[in-house]
Parts: C-alpha cells; structure tokens; sequence
C-alpha cells in the first residue's frame, strides 16, 4: 500500500489515490498510515502532497457511507492536528508566503465545509469551529486566509439544524471564544472581517442572550447597546449601522475610516451601490490593517475590493457641505 500511495503523491493523482484507499479499505491502519504521512510531509514542506491526501479524502466523504467510516476511525481529530501544524508554518517568517501554503489551507475550509454537514457530534465540530475561529484571529496570518476562515465557520453554522445549533451555542468552548472574536471586532482594521466577525457573534447568541453577552464583550455601553440593534432579518444594513459607529466611536484611534461616496469609478466606468432601499448611502471604508480599500456595488459578486499600495497616490474628489471653525 505504501508504494501505491508514493506512486500517487509522486505524481499528484488525487483520482488514483482515491481507488489505492478503496482497494485497500478505508480501515484505521489505512487512516494511520495516511496520518503519517502527511505528517512528515508537514514537517518537510511537502504541502503539494498533502493536498493531493486531502482532495482525495474529499472525494472519498462525498459518500455518506465513507465519510462515516473514516469519522468513526478518528479523521476529524487527525484533520484537526494537520489543521494546527498549517496553522503554525502560516506564522513562520519563512513559510507564511508560500504559495503551495496557501492553497492547502484553502483545501482545508472546503474540507471542513464538508465536515461540517455530516452531522458530527457536537465535541468534534465545537473543535473544527475553533480551530478556524483562531485562524481569523491570527494577526500574523496572510489576512484573506483569515477573511475565508470565519466566512467558513459563519456556512458552517448556517448549514446546521436548529438542534445542532442550539447544542453549539451553548458549548463552553464557544462561549469563550466569542469574548476574543467581540474584542477583535473593534480593533482588528477591516471591515469586511469585521461583519463575518459581527455575524459569528450573532449566530451562536440567541436573541435572548444577546443583551446580557454584549454587556460582558464591550465595556462601553453605547456599542452594547448598537450591537443589540442588529436585526437577523436586516443583518446587513444594521450591521453597518453599527460598524460606523464602533469605528466613529475610536476617533483618530479607529483602523477602519467609513465615508459616504458620492460617485465612484473603475476606469471610465461608473460604479453604483447595491440595489437595496435599506441602505441610505454608498460607503466605502479605507481599512488601515489590510491596507485595502472596499465597498459594495451592484454586481452579482456583490463586493468589489482594491488594494491600496502605501506608496501610490489616492485622488479623492469631494463636495465640503459644512465647515465648523474652532
């Protein structure tokens, strides 16, 4: 078995790696040898293979039947473990560039995304939600990694029951965790990851906790109070209503300067908002921490994003409606 699996790393065939673990069945011993594997080549920067382990272990849990088998043999434990070594090189100096990296750690959520609709137990799932909320609060992890980490927790938890959901919410390990998602809402400098944060905090508190869990989350009342305000039903449009505010309230402190737009254009080609009567106005929000600038505009996609490179020239034109003299 070990030659076949060499054979297929070598030659980076999810497809024939997928037919070797058929034909061998998808025992522990199976699981075991493919756990050391990837392993040693975590240690030794063999990411290209283990992608090629975890796209076939992806094909191999499109079948309920096989998904099962390998969760009874302990992949979920084992995918956390890879999980948490990926974690650790994305904050080495040498390793959180690569290319090859970062692919696989994109694997990785589409792989917990499948995780997460097989109906794990509770233990393991509160484990996987962790572990990618801890990515979204890694600082020193490339950021749209981080973006894409808590945007995979937030489909992880739309996609399950009422029952699985409520069992989540009140899991002691999420309950701490939320504390630390709160806290990097104001401070971590991007807007757009200050909504999928905003939205995690909503989805695991029940309206009728919401009130007593955002006292204990922000000392100031005022944005306890704003944050109480968001509506599931208008998460959007009250979730910027918000977001202005905690980012106003910082002052000259804030990472995230919202302003509304008067007209935007990419080129020669005007921009215009999302079609929505809700939203009263066209923001776009410069975000000091990812060093981008964004907004939303009327496009299937929904969300067009710029980068912002320090050393360029921005040309911002702007009608002055007021001048206050001190």
């Amino acid at each position: 078995m070990e030659v076949k699996i060499e054979d297929c790393l070598l030659r980076g065939d999810s497809s024939d790696l997928v037919s070797v673990l058929q034909d061998e069945g998808l025992s522990d011993i199976t699981l075991t040898r493919l756990d050391q594997l990837v392993t040693k080549d975590l240690c030794g920067s063999g990411f290209s293979r283990v992608l090629v382990v975890l796209k076939s272990l992806e094909v191999l849990s499109e079948n309920r039947v096989h998904l099962q088998i390998l969760i009874d043999h302990g992949l979920t434990a084992k995918v956390v473990l890879w999980f948490e070594a990926v974690h650790d090189l994305l904050t080495s100096d040498l390793l959180r560039s690569s290319a090859s990296l970062l692919s696989l750690t994109e694997e990785f959520y589409d792989y917990f995304q499948l995780l997460g609709q097989a109906s794990l137990p509770v233990s393991q799932l509160s484990v996987v939600l962790l572990q990618l909320a801890r990515f979204a609060l890694e600082p020193e992890i490339h950021f749209p990694l981080r973006l894409e980490a808590i945007r995979t927790f937030n489909s992880i938890l739309e996609s399950l029951s009422r029952e699985q959901k409520k069992l989540v919410q009140i899991d002691q390990n999420q309950t701490l965790i939320l504390s630390q998602v709160a806290a990097a809402v104001l401070t971590v400098g991007d807007y757009e990851l200050q909504v999928s944060l905003s939205e995690a905090l909503c989805r695991l508190t029940p309206r009728k906790d919401r009130e007593q869990r955002a006292n204990q989350w922000f000392s100031s009342h005022d944005i306890s109070s704003a944050f109480c305000d968001i509506r599931d039903a208008d998460f959007e449009v009250d979730c910027r209503r918000f977001l202005n505010f905690v980012n106003d309230h910082h002052g000259d402190q804030r990472r995230v300067y919202t302003f509304p737009c008067v007209r935007a254009f990419l080129d020669s080609t005007e921009l215009f908002p999302p079609k929505d009567e809700k939203l009263d106005k066209f923001w776009i929000d410069f975000n000091v921490s990812s060093g981008c600038v964004s907004f939303f505009i009327d496009e299937p996609q929904d969300l067009l994003r710029c980068r912002v490179l320090t050393s360029g020239i921005i040309e911002t034109r702007f009608q002055v409606d007021k001048v206050n003299f001190q």
